[in-house]
C-alpha cells in the first residue's frame, strides 16, 4: 500500500488557455479514483513562510504572497501564472511534499508516498518563478528532511523531460543531496549538460531530440544508475509525464511502460528498505500523463509490497 496525498483544490488554480490546465489535475485525481482507492489518501496540509524559506528568499516568498490578483491573472514570467485562488495550491503543493516527511518522522516507518500537486515546482529558483511553477515542492521537502537529522544522504531522482534547474541550482553545493535527472537537450529551460557535476552530486543526463525507449534506457542506465554508488536513506522522484511520445511540449518518444522501468531501475539499486517520495512535475498530454503515472504508481505499490 502508497500514501497518496492529494486535493480537490488545486482545480480551483486557474491558469486559463494554458498546457499547465485544470485538466492536468483531473486527470491525476481520476486515475487516483479509479485504480488506487484502496490505497491511503491524504489530504495535505498548507505550507508556512518558514517551510517556503528553506529553499527561498523570504522577499520573494513575501513578493508572492503579495502579488496574487484579485481577478484576472498575474504573470510572474510568460509561463507561470497566479490567479485569485492560486496561492492555496501553491502553499498545498509545499505543504503535502513535507507532509510526506513529517508522516514518515512521526510513524518511524518507512512508507511510500506520491504526491500529486500542481503546479510543477522543479523550475523555481530560491529567488525565481520559472517553468510554470512558483515553490519548489521536492526541494522543500528535501530541504526539510535533511533538517530533520533523521536523513543523512538523499537522492532526487528528476524523469521530466525539461531539466530541473531550481533543484539543482538548490542543491549543487550541498554533497549531502544528490540530483540525478534524465531531459531533452538542448531545450528549457538550457541547463543540464554532463559538465554541471555540482561538489560531485549532480548528475546529469541529457536525452537527444526525438530519442526512444531503447535510446532512453541505455543513457539513463550510463549516466545516472552506473556512476552513482553511494547509499541513500531517503529518494525523491521528481516524476514528470512530459517525455511521453505523446506530449506536445518536447520530443522524447517515451513509451507507457518506460515510466514503470525509470521507477523499477532506481528502487532495485538505490531503495534498500528506505522511504520514497514521488511528487508530480510535468505532463500535459491527457493520455500520456494518465498511463505514464499509472506505469510510476505500479512500480511504487509492487516496492511497498516487497
Amino acid at each position: 500500500m502508497i500514501n497518496i496525498i492529494f486535493s480537490e483544490e488545486y482545480k480551483n488554480h486557474d491558469t486559463g488557455n494554458h498546457p499547465e490546465s485544470i485538466e492536468r489535475i483531473k486527470v491525476v485525481n481520476n486515475l487516483i479514483k479509479e485504480e488506487y482507492l484502496k490505497h491511503n489518501l491524504i489530504e495535505p496540509n498548507i505550507a508556512d513562510k518558514k517551510i517556503i524559506s528553506l529553499v527561498h528568499d523570504i522577499e520573494y516568498v513575501n513578493k508572492i504572497y503579495d502579488s496574487i490578483p484579485n481577478s484576472g491573472f498575474t504573470y510572474f514570467d510568460p509561463d507561470t501564472i497566479a490567479s485569485p485562488n492560486s496561492l492555496k495550491s501553491y502553499l498545498l503543493a509545499v505543504g503535502g511534499s513535507v507532509d510526506a516527511v513529517n508522516y514518515i518522522l512521526d510513524n518511524n516507518n518507512n512508507g511510500v508516498f506520491f504526491c500529486a500537486h500542481r503546479p510543477p515546482g522543479h523550475h523555481a529558483e530560491c529567488n525565481k518563478a520559472m517553468g510554470f511553477g512558483v515553490f519548489n515542492n521536492v526541494a522543500a521537502s528535501a530541504q526539510y528532511a535533511l533538517n530533520s537529522g533523521k536523513f543523512k544522504k538523499i537522492l532526487i531522482v528528476d524523469f521530466d523531460v525539461h531539466h530541473g534547474n531550481g533543484t539543482q541550482n538548490i542543491f549543487k553545493n550541498n554533497p549531502d543531496v544528490y540530483y540525478a535527472s534524465s531531459h531533452q537537450f538542448p531545450f528549457y529551460p538550457g541547463t543540464g549538460s554532463f559538465d554541471e557535476v555540482g561538489v560531485g552530486n549532480i548528475f546529469n543526463c541529457p536525452l537527444p531530440s526525438e530519442c526512444d525507449s531503447s535510446s532512453f534506457r541505455s543513457l539513463f542506465r550510463k549516466n545516472i544508475v552506473d556512476k552513482i554508488d553511494t547509499k541513500f536513506d531517503l529518494i525523491y522522484f521528481s516524476a514528470g509525464f512530459d517525455a511521453h511520445k505523446l506530449d506536445p511540449l518536447a520530443s522524447i518518444n517515451l513509451d507507457d511502460d518506460d515510466f514503470y522501468w525509470v521507477t523499477k531501475i532506481i528502487l532495485e539499486k538505490f531503495a534498500n528498505n528506505v522511504p520514497i517520495i514521488s511528487v508530480l512535475e510535468g505532463g500535459y498530454d491527457m493520455e500520456g500523463l494518465y498511463h505514464g503515472l499509472h506505469n510510476h504508481l505500479k512500480a511504487l505499490v509492487e516496492y511497498s509490497d516487497e
